[in-house]
């Protein structure tokens, strides 16, 4: 088991300048622009301490602002080279390297790593020589407007980082995501991205917050302020594993969110989201959790085939939400994305309306709204499925047991198709078997000829009204 913790927090942020704090409406802070984080610094690592220096970190290559369908170019064809002399009020992005060394130090976990194992991207707005604004809410004489409703186009050159790219962390409402030549030093990202209030709680002149990892209980049950911004964190560590490898997730109004991931015979998921439970205007706070899932992550998971996932029963049945905090929340809503529009061939799965409860002690009482609990969400199919698999001679000898109500009602069969990649939702058919009673209890061996050590989907479906749909997945190996 692989745990995966992600951060939705702006990080490397400064305090430019400190006026007086009033709810909703922060001080003017800020963070490096690009020039400052490839300078040398004394006091920081930055791209200037990594092997290779500044011509090996990634760079914008293009950037757009759009608003109501018209595109605006604010950058094309950049490189590593950092732009000086930056009008005040135009928009820009910096990238920030998370956790290096500095010159001389010692790598070591949980000190610092020879190259960043996190990139920081923050989109914001000049606000003098070497500083960036990133709160949209207080952004004034800005060279191009920017609304909740605005989308902040961003192409990323990976560089020599491109090699270790594997999930991704959006702050903000993504509508496009798509990767290219990952695993190379030729790999790029492209995301548009809408700007969501983000909480903010200054103590005096200090930004605090909930920003601990793992996702753990909020101390701060209410928000001082809030800034409407967009920042996307990429991970270079092996968290996950290759098969969410350019996985995307986001939230909205929270500082913070995780995911855990157990794989096998019943793949199963956690999420979890924190932020306070008051907004700054004393309403409570909801916020919102998303997923984009390729076919191909799906296939490799759950063993699902972009068919079979398509359908209502793989996705109130894989996909089967319980929250655990005490919490509440919308409905899972799934939105088909596809290549040609929003540069995948997956899905969207967002929970919306996210509410949060105070937490609860260790001795099993409530603590008085003294702290938040994260709202966490066990994922797991409803159908448990134990499956087995043994070589004889050229063919896989594979053994389903599930209990599916659906085969007690209906006509079953089990599907086996091998796995082109853990990258591609590619596979092909190999053999199906009809189960022979109907029955709640599937207990069914099917022989599949196929390549030692091939991964395969084996996939149990029920016949309704003419079609095949999904009852239960999972992936083996020949």
């Amino acid at each position: 088991m692989k745990r995966l913790i992600l951060t939705a927090t702006i990080l490397s942020s400064l305090l430019v300048s400190v006026s007086h704090v009033s709810a909703a409406s922060p001080p003017e802070i800020g963070m490096p622009d690009q020039s400052q984080l490839d300078a040398v610094s004394t006091q920081n690592a930055t791209w200037a301490n990594m092997p290779g220096g500044v011509a090996a970190r990634p760079y914008v290559t293009a950037l757009s602002v759009i608003n109501g369908g018209i595109s605006t170019a604010i950058t094309t064809n950049g490189t590593t080279t950092a732009e000086t002399n930056v009008p005040m009020g135009r928009i820009a992005v910096a990238v920030a390297p998370f956790n290096l060394c500095r010159t001389g130090q010692t790598p070591a976990p949980g000190v610092c790593y020879a190259t960043p194992n996190r990139i920081g991207i923050t989109v914001g707005f000049q606000i003098q020589p070497g500083q960036l604004g990133y709160d949209f809410n207080r952004a004034s004489n800005l060279l191009t407007p920017v609304t909740a409703d605005t989308e902040f186009d961003i192409t990323l050159n990976l560089n020599t980082l491109g090699r270790t790219l594997r999930w991704s962390w959006a702050s903000g409402i993504p509508t496009y995501w798509n990767t290219s030549n990952l695993g190379t030093d030729g790999a790029s990202i492209r995301i548009r991205v809408k700007p969501t209030l983000t909480p903010l709680v200054m103590q005096g002149t200090q930004q605090v917050g909930c920003s601990a990892v793992p996702v753990m209980a909020c101390s701060y049950t209410q928000n001082t302020h809030e800034t409407l911004s967009a920042s996307l964190v990429l991970s270079l560590d092996d968290t996950l594993g290759e098969i969410f490898t350019g996985a995307l997730f986001s939230s909205t109004r929270s500082y913070m969110g995780s995911l855990m991931v157990q794989p096998g015979e019943t793949p199963q998921m956690t999420y979890g989201v924190s932020a306070p439970q008051t907004w700054s205007d004393g309403t409570p706070n909801a916020a919102s959790m998303s997923a984009v899932l390729s076919d191909a992550a799906l296939l490799n998971f759950y063993g699902a085939t972009p068919e079979m996932i398509a359908t209502p029963e793989f996705q109130t049945g894989a996909l089967n939400l319980a929250r655990t905090d005490g919490g509440t929340q919308g409905a899972i809503t799934w939105t088909r994305w596809t290549f040609d529009v929003q540069g995948i061939d997956g899905w969207l799965v967002t929970i919306p309306d996210i509410r949060f409860v105070a937490a609860v002690s260790t001795s099993g009482v409530r603590a008085a709204g003294s702290a938040v609990a994260p709202a966490t969400f066990a994922v797991k199919s409803k159908t448990s499925a134990k499956i087995t698999s043994k070589r004889v001679g050229s063919k896989a000898m594979i053994t389903l047991r599930v209990s599916a109500a659906a085969c007690a009602k209906y006509s079953c069969r089990v599907v086996v198709s091998s796995i082109s990649s853990t990258v591609s939702s590619g596979s092909k058919k190999i053999t199906a078997l009809g189960v022979s009673k109907k029955s709640k209890s599937v207990v069914a061996t099917i022989a599949a000829k196929s390549s030692q050590g091939q991964r395969l989907s084996v996939m149990l479906q029920a016949k309704k009204a003419g079609k095949w749909v999904y009852a239960s997945s999972s992936v083996a190996k020949a």
